[in-house]
């Protein structure tokens, strides 16, 4: 098989990438068999490769250590179900540092492809998301606010995500059109209609409202132009202030931030209040970290003792079981101090890749992933982690080995 073949091989597996808000939450976990398959090939075409093996032990620390932490867990099929779920911490390291390796092919193009690609997906699936919009009906919402949009999401067939994760797919692609912009003027037209098309998804985040979501992708641009010294703080400090009237001005119907700044939030339990729930859960996970802080409770254990503490302060929580909202409390709660650590190594080791190749998309879309991880637990569900594994290692990969083919030049 020829070096062209193989270029095209490992584009397949990034292709179905491309195409991940598209793809339905059901069917998602296709895409890492797509990969790891391709990848396979690559390595029996190809033969005898140099891997990036001390990567590999980096970036998959994190899936050894909760899966350490299972085995201390009293519920070992929780412990395997959720071992499970996050196993593509462990099949995409794989994919990229073991079986794909160095590679003087240049992958530029690829790359290119992939944000084009992602991109133009992205709009087609909020087109999909807006159409859902005009024909939901559902008398428990007469007014079109966050909650029906919201909800519109959930209950349709074909999309049946959770508008968080939805949000975190069209921030992503947000930040890769940032990225197209062209500063020559006479590539105005093309600036223009994207601008217009940044527009377009962004109008869905608003309408969705995942408050985390829409912070955490302000901070990852405002910090990459401060990165690359493209914006002065009085520049930063006006931003802020030009934002916190937009906020103020989102009509009372759609605005989920207000819930934030009401001292009642903070006070009593109200489960129409996502704020208000996210209190009692953090108070709930600290207080259950501090009676088991070295070793965790194993990852199995964590929604029983979570459960347990939501019962004792009365919670009377009915829709469903709540998690710890926060990945950093549930990788300390799983796996200890020692989990925790080793999740912040992984993420310092990310960062530190990203400044070193000067790749400002991979710091943007690491520094919104970080901040999320403040409000959810991304890495917990299949739409999370998944995408997360991929665009980071892909990108870190892709790094090296556009890197190894330029020193070779």
């Amino acid at each position: 098989m020829n070096k062209s073949v193989l270029t095209n091989l490992v584009f397949l597996g990034i292709f179905i990438f491309g195409l991940y808000p598209l793809i339905p939450h059901k069917y998602e976990g296709f895409s890492v068999v797509l990969l790891a398959g391709s990848s396979i090939i690559f390595l029996v075409t190809k033969g005898k490769i140099k891997r990036y093996t001390k990567t590999f032990y980096i970036v998959s620390s994190l899936y050894v250590i909760l899966f350490a932490s299972s085995m201390w867990s009293s519920d070992k099929i929780e412990s395997f179900n959720k071992m499970e779920t996050m196993l593509s911490l462990l099949i995409i390291p794989i994919v990229f540092y073991l079986l794909l390796g160095e590679s003087l092919t240049d992958f530029s193009k690829i790359r290119k492809l992939f944000l084009k690609l992602y991109y133009i997906s992205s709009m087609l699936f909020t087109t999909i998301i807006f159409h859902v919009f005009t024909v939901y009906k559902n008398p428990k919402y007469l007014k079109y606010d966050s909650n029906f949009f919201r909800s519109a999401l959930v209950e349709n067939n074909y999309l049946g995500e959770h508008p968080i994760y939805v949000s975190i797919f069209i921030s992503i692609a947000i930040i890769f059109g940032f990225s197209f912009l062209d500063k020559e003027r006479k590539f105005i037209w093309k600036n223009f209609l994207i601008l217009l098309s940044q527009g377009y998804l962004i109008i869905l985040l608003i309408l969705l409202m995942s408050k985390g979501v829409v912070l955490a992708l302000i901070i990852a641009l405002i910090l990459n132009l401060i990165r690359q010294k493209r914006i002065k703080k009085a520049h930063v400090l006006s931003l802020i202030l030009a934002l916190g009237v937009f906020f103020i001005l989102i009509p009372e119907k759609n605005n989920r931030f207000k819930e934030m700044g009401n001292l009642n939030s903070y006070k009593a339990l109200d489960e129409n209040n996502s704020t208000s729930i996210r209190v009692l859960i953090y108070k709930c996970a600290v207080e259950t970290i501090f009676k088991n802080p070295l070793f965790g409770v194993g990852i199995g254990d964590v929604q029983e003792l979570l459960d347990q503490c939501y019962f004792i302060e009365k919670s009377n929580f009915t829709k469903e079981k709540y998690n710890s909202h926060n990945q950093y409390l549930y990788t300390w709660l799983s796996a200890g101090i020692i989990g925790f650590l080793i999740f912040m190594s992984l993420l310092g080791y990310y960062f530190k890749k990203a400044i070193q190749y000067n790749d400002s998309i991979m710091f943007s879309v690491l520094v919104l992933y970080c901040i999320i991880f403040l409000f959810e637990n991304v890495l917990s569900r299949q739409s999370g982690v998944i995408f997360f594994s991929f665009i980071l290692n892909y990108f870190l990969w892709d790094n090296f080995n556009r890197n190894k083919a330029l020193n070779y030049e």
